[in-house]
């Protein structure tokens, strides 16, 4: 079963750029999404991505772009991986390019033509040249980390961009604006009850009606997203935190103990008390 989470933004630069150098834990990292342009590239180990219904295959020290708004899920195999994740806010390339909201960047690997190939391997040393700056931890990697980030955007635009003729949001995309509203609602409100009728209300239709639009926008029910929105948050606990599982279950929006540990394992493959078992011990 798949869950999609509204991914929290963390702290940009001025330019609107978030570089991340990420550990993840192996197996399955739920759908997610959010609101800015996303650059992945994994350093050690493939990931497989799941998109729109397709899985597509990234190896390592490959590149792809992830779209505003796409929800997406990873396996990643092996116990830990690590990539590196840019974030690039839409709003503030506005200043460079007025009209980027209209171009769509398709980069994966599998769909590279002959013609694209050599700038996509010039994108993928930029992106290696990133990772040396980083271990270098001198005051000006930021900035000129940055300056790399901003090269490799404009290559993706020139090379994998499509713009798309200008035009009115549709109908349908207006309602998916309006999925989005709710989604970024619940990130804040995910701890406390929340039912299907408090979901509809802040929309002002009825819960039929939002059952039906939210399964057409995401893909799964509303029950789903939550519970894999709430499941995401306490496993983020167990590993950064020594707060008890029993709290962790109580501040996630959980109130069954045997429920809360039955959809922990069917989604991460293990019990919450065996994963703080296992992160004890990487500790030691």
């Amino acid at each position: 079963m798949n869950h999609s989470y509204y991914e929290q933004p963390q702290k940009s630069s001025p330019l609107g750029i978030r570089i991340l150098y990420q550990t993840l834990p192996g197996g399955f990292n739920p759908l997610h999404w959010h609101e800015a342009l996303e650059i992945l590239y994994p350093l050690n180990g493939d990931v497989e991505l799941l998109m729109d219904g397709e899985q597509f295959h990234l190896p390592k020290k490959n590149l792809t772009v992830i779209e505003s708004r796409r929800a997406h899920s990873m396996l990643v195999s092996g116990e830990r991986a690590m990539n590196i994740c840019v974030h690039i806010s839409k709003e503030k390339l506005k200043n460079y390019l007025p009209d980027i909201e209209l171009y769509q960047i398709t980069c994966m690997p599998d769909k590279i033509s002959d013609e694209q190939f050599p700038a996509y391997l010039e994108i993928c040393q930029m992106m290696t040249l990133l990772t040396k700056l980083y271990l270098l931890e001198t005051p000006e990697v930021s900035l000129e980390s940055e300056g790399i980030i901003l090269q490799v955007l404009a290559h993706l635009i020139r090379h994998f961009g499509i713009r798309a003729q200008g035009k009115a949001p549709d109908s349908n995309q207006l309602l998916t604006d309006r999925i989005h509203q709710i989604l970024s609602w619940v990130e804040t409100h995910y701890s406390d009850p929340i039912s299907l009728s408090d979901v509809a209300d802040q929309l002002a239709i009825s819960r039929e009606y939002f059952c039906r639009l939210f399964r057409q926008s995401m893909g799964i029910t509303f029950q789903e997203y939550l519970t894999g929105l709430r499941l995401n948050h306490a496993y983020q606990d167990l590993l950064y935190t020594t707060t008890p599982v029993s709290e962790i279950m109580e501040n996630n929006g959980f109130t069954n103990q045997k429920r809360f540990n039955a959809s922990f394992k069917k989604l991460y493959g293990c019990t919450p008390s065996e994963v703080r078992r296992q992160e004890s011990k990487h500790a030691t």
